[in-house]
């Protein structure tokens, strides 16, 4: 037994906080509803003066017969909204029930004065008024109006009052009045539901006057500000019973209710300030203070206006506190974050001087492999004209080995058989110069083989007059020149020495083929060693 009882116990404290989460985010949404509605504040309100400002037309235009009816609904339109206007317009009905001679139309304009002196505060003027109505001949309608408002002005005096014996004094004559009310009422209509809920809940019958309330709100046709009153009565019964949650919940919903139906005589919002205080939510407390101040101001009811002014001062005191706490904390952050910044700037400072001494020895790196790769490149391409060169001049000479070996048997055999003249014949500088040719074609050949677009690149350094015809296989003298300086031997003596000229020759050829070319003569040697 002893285990199920720890079983159960410790799946209850499971419970509990998750039943307490969600009314929290309940309420909490409930508030945000009640924020939005009230931003559509001056929205609701347009719309209501719109439709004062129609009846009020209306009323111009109609006979004098139908301007009661016209004259009640601009009462009822004020009636819990601006006191100044509702009051004129309760005289005003009483004026013309006096006219009209009409008893009934009589007692519902003294209600009328009723409710509006209650509303303002002005008790014992609206006990004046309402002892000086007279039901006798009248209908049950106009009864049921007396009683209605004869039970709300008691119910509110106890309100006010709150001191023994008087409070339960008011609240019994109250509930007298309320049982005379029930007989001109159907059992379980709305007014039925909403005066025995209100009785019961001023007898702190709670349990039930929750459920007469509840049955009232599930009744179709209820108008916004009965709804009002009844979600803000059990916003208070769960306020009595210490259950904050749904007391904050209902007393946020009617003031969403008192909101949209644009009254300005209510205390949904001010009891729900006082509790969001309480429950520490200083910033909304302070925002719903101040505008249950600005309705009670605007509708002219001085106890809601002393109610309120005695919450908002305590509000803004702590609000004030909260608020130096938290600019304390924001001059403390500031001077964080400035000490922060400072130390982030020494901090940028330091690593862009890094970064400045990075790129530098980045660049300088680049620069060097670029140079490294150039050299690269010129070794590979030394190379390639070293190898090319080696394989062609194992070949030349090999065969120009044959040739003179070839050439001294040839003498050999010519001296030994003492052929003077023939030997003389075979030693003619023609066959000097033909191999002198030949080895210009094979140099031209191995040189074409290396750099194939010499001779286009070498054109384009001219113009086109001055371009020699293009022949893949053969350079002209000029290019022999050129061609010899890109191969890196640029002594013009040496030059001469293979191409059999002179130095001067050879000068001269240079000149004249730089004077032209279309671009610099100190430029054009660079540009060919970059062909």
């Amino acid at each position: 037994m002893n285990t199920l009882m720890k079983i159960y116990l410790s799946l209850l404290f499971l419970i509990i906080p998750l039943f307490s989460a969600a009314n929290n985010e309940k309420w909490e949404e409930r508030l945000h509803q009640l924020d939005q509605s009230l931003e559509k504040k001056k929205l609701y309100e347009h719309e209501k003066l719109e439709k004062i400002k129609r009846l009020k037309d209306r009323l111009k235009t109609i006979p004098s017969k139908d301007r009661f009816e016209i004259d009640r609904q601009l009462f009822k339109e004020y009636s819990s909204y601006q006191y100044d206007s509702a009051y004129a317009y309760a005289n005003h009905l009483l004026s013309e029930a006096r006219r009209l001679k009409n008893p009934n139309y009589e007692v519902e304009a003294h209600c009328d004065l009723v409710f509006c002196l209650l509303s303002a505060g002005l008790y014992t003027e609206a006990f004046n008024e309402l002892h000086s109505i007279h039901t006798e001949g009248t209908n049950p309608n106009a009864r049921k109006l007396y009683y209605t408002m004869a039970s709300r002005l008691y119910y509110d005096v106890s309100d006010y009052t709150r001191t023994e014996p008087y409070q339960s004094q008011y609240v019994k004559q109250a509930g007298i009045y309320t049982d005379s009310l029930l007989h001109y009422l159907p059992a379980g209509s709305t007014e039925w539901l909403y005066a025995v809920g209100m009785k019961q809940m001023k007898e702190r019958k709670y349990e039930a006057s929750l459920d007469t309330f509840k049955q009232f709100l599930q009744k179709k046709g209820v108008d916004l500000h009965h709804k009002a009153i009844v979600t803000s009565c059990i916003g208070w019964i769960y306020l009595f019973l210490k259950e904050n949650d749904l007391a904050m919940d209902y007393l946020a919903q009617a003031a969403i209710y008192d909101n949209e139906g644009v009254v300005r005589e209510t205390t949904a919002l001010c009891t729900l300030a006082n509790l969001l205080y309480k429950e520490g939510d200083i910033q909304h407390a302070t925002e719903y203070v101040r505008e249950s101040l600005a309705n009670a101001n605007f509708y002219g009811a001085r106890q809601r206006v002393i109610e309120v002014s005695s919450v908002l001062p305590i509000i803004e005191q702590d609000r004030y506190k909260i608020m130096q706490g938290q600019r304390n904390a924001i001059a403390m952050a500031a001077i964080i974050f400035i000490l922060f910044v400072i130390g982030l700037l020494m901090a940028g400072w330091f690593i862009r001087r890094q970064m400045i001494k990075l790129k530098k020895a980045q660049a300088l790196i680049a620069r060097r492999n670029q140079q490294l790769e150039v050299k690269n490149e010129q070794l590979e391409e030394v190379n390639k004209i070293k190898d090319e060169y080696i394989g062609r001049s194992f070949y030349i000479n090999s065969e120009y080995i044959n040739k003179v070996e070839k050439l001294y048997r040839s003498i050999d055999r010519k001296i030994s058989m003492h052929r003077f003249e023939d030997l003389r014949s075979s030693l003619k500088e023609s066959e000097l110069g033909e191999e002198r040719k030949t080895m210009f074609v094979d140099f031209d050949e191995t040189f074409l083989k290396l750099f194939p677009h010499f001779i286009e690149r070498y054109n384009e350094l001219f113009d086109e007059p001055d371009q020699k015809p293009l022949d893949k296989k053969q350079l002209t003298t000029e290019m022999r020149i050129f061609a010899l300086i890109r191969l890196g031997i640029t002594d013009s003596e040496r030059i001469a020495t293979f191409l059999n000229y002179s130095v001067h020759t050879i000068n001269t050829y240079k000149t004249r083929v730089k004077n032209r070319s279309r671009v610099d003569n100190d430029k054009f040697e660079r540009l060919i060693m970059e062909i």
